[in-house]
């Protein structure tokens, strides 16, 4: 047992019933996984076209919809067409198509959803993940009564009852959802990379909100991802990323997508002063997430001279508490390419290392020389 095994968290596979979403896959469910974390995350491969979720809020935290290729050495090799909706009226929302790989930002109390996985190349799944700055999920959804008034339900992770047997918690296996349909596979209403028709009936209210002039008042809230184009030979080049408020004012995420080809050290020992970081590992094909095949080393610890070094191999979150010292990741052994993940919960990285006795910050929002 070592000090810091708490912080270090083997992702499960969840074996699930959702229609169009590859299982097994991996999900981070926050402090239900890991008391005090900060984040609740999931990595879906999507190969079949289908709508999801109805229009509702976070009321306090933000959330990024991630949309990406599965096979991250490819990172942007999409082929897909998405349709989003967002607004801050449910009854007048504005649609966005995704086509390429795509971060979208939702402020707390912005509207959004459904989500249309409307084309999908069954044999080049892509990435659907929710990212929930938050260490438990929950939402708030708005109907409309009988009478025309307004009401609105909290739900959440743990007070979801199963609608298929209410002794039980809701799971999110997916059964209920899968239920019509499969029974419109059966009845052959459903044709490859088509929706179903109650899918369509389901949307037609959202796409004739798409015919109203489109504002572009939440552009700010879509960025495309750009190609980081790089010679490091130890990473896939281009590879994604998304760096905070260098790409999108207000956002509080930064993270990169490291796809790793080869033996090698990455990073120095080092701490953040007032944030805490997250370090994914998983395997660099989403739709294949538990295809893990490396050896991974990494060192946490109080301070440089007194580090615990933990072994990594399969698929795995650690926690960085703000002030614990840590790296560097040594990748000892790699028999297929892996994904590295560092995910930083705040608009901009920086870090401080200690050099000649000394304690120097580094970071991105530094002034020029």
């Amino acid at each position: 047992m070592g000090k810091y095994d708490d912080l270090i968290f083997t992702i499960p596979q969840e074996h699930h019933s959702w229609y169009g979403f590859v299982a097994p896959r991996g999900f981070f469910r926050g402090t239900t996984m890991m008391e005090k974390a900060k984040v609740y995350m999931d990595w879906t491969a999507v190969n079949k076209p289908l709508p999801m979720e109805v229009p509702h809020t976070h009321h306090c935290a933000d959330e990024y919809l991630v949309f990406t290729n599965a096979d991250m050495k490819n990172f942007f090799e999409f082929d897909a067409e998405i349709d989003v909706w967002i607004g801050e009226d449910p009854e007048n929302l504005e649609m966005y198509t995704i086509t390429q790989p795509t971060i979208i930002r939702v402020p707390p109390k912005m509207y959004h959803c459904p989500v249309n996985f409307r084309k999908i190349n069954m044999e080049k799944p892509i990435v659907f993940s929710a990212v929930y700055l938050d260490g438990d999920w929950s939402k708030i959804n708005r109907r409309v009564n009988a009478e025309g008034r307004e009401e609105f339900s909290y739900d959440g992770a743990g007070i979801r009852r199963c609608v298929m047997d209410r002794s039980k918690e809701c799971i999110y296996c997916g059964k209920c959802f899968s239920k019509a349909m499969k029974a419109a596979e059966e009845k052959g209403e459903t044709k490859q990379n088509q929706p179903a028709k109650h899918q369509m009936d389901m949307l037609a209210p959202y796409y004739e909100m798409a015919k109203k002039p489109h504002t572009g008042k939440y552009d700010k809230y879509v960025y495309p991802y750009k190609p980081d184009v790089h010679t490091d030979s130890r990473f896939v080049s281009p590879r994604g990323g998304f760096k905070g408020v260098e790409e999108m004012e207000g956002s509080r995420l930064w993270y990169l997508y490291n796809i790793v080809q080869q033996e090698c050290t990455i990073g120095e020992t080092h701490m953040h002063h007032a944030v805490e970081e997250y370090l994914f590992f998983t395997g660099a094909d989403i739709s294949k997430f538990f295809e893990f095949d490396a050896e991974i080393e990494i060192s946490l610890g109080p301070d440089p001279e007194h580090l615990e070094t933990y072994t990594i191999t399969e698929p795995t979150v650690v926690r960085i508490p703000a002030g614990l010292w840590h790296g560097p990741v040594v990748i000892k052994r790699l028999g297929a390419p892996i994904n590295f993940e560092p995910f930083y919960p705040t608009g901009s990285y920086g870090k401080v290392v200690y050099e000649n006795g000394q304690y120097i910050y580094k970071g991105r929002d530094l002034p020029k020389p």
